[in-house]
């Protein structure tokens, strides 16, 4: 079919050029792909680890938030509290296990600070409970 004012015939509509989605960010992230310069306020957390008669007695972030939970902790890091456990408790922690487990070994220690005991574990085997 041809237009009659010119006698050109008539054109397909040209097909529109597909523009890319955007790519979501996060909501951390800064305009432009920067890193955000919000500050992080998630505590990085460390195990806390304690050399004793060859056992390697280890507290992980839960555990030592357990600590809290006894009497004068107020006002003291996780570090803090986990550092003054184990070495208050250490040589218990030794003679619980010392029968058991033969030295070096790994020990980590879960804290249950409602029933005042501390279980440690190799593995996924408890070798030894100790009550403070």
């Amino acid at each position: 079919m041809t237009d009659p004012e010119d006698g050109v015939p008539p054109q397909p509509p040209e097909p529109e050029p597909e523009v890319a989605a955007p790519r979501p960010q996060s909501e951390a992230a800064a305009p432009g792909g920067r890193p955000s310069s919000r500050p992080t306020l998630s505590v990085e957390r460390a195990p806390v680890f304690r050399e004793q008669a060859g056992y390697s007695f280890q507290l992980e972030p839960p555990d030592l938030a357990n600590l809290r939970e006894l009497p004068n902790a107020r006002g003291k890091s996780d570090e803090e509290l986990g550092k003054e456990f184990l070495e208050a408790y250490g040589d218990r922690l030794v003679a619980a296990i010392a029968d058991d487990l033969p030295a070096p070994a790994s020990v980590r220690v879960l804290v249950d600070p409602y029933s005042r005991q501390a279980f440690l574990a190799m593995g996924t085997r408890v070798r030894g409970i100790v009550s403070f």
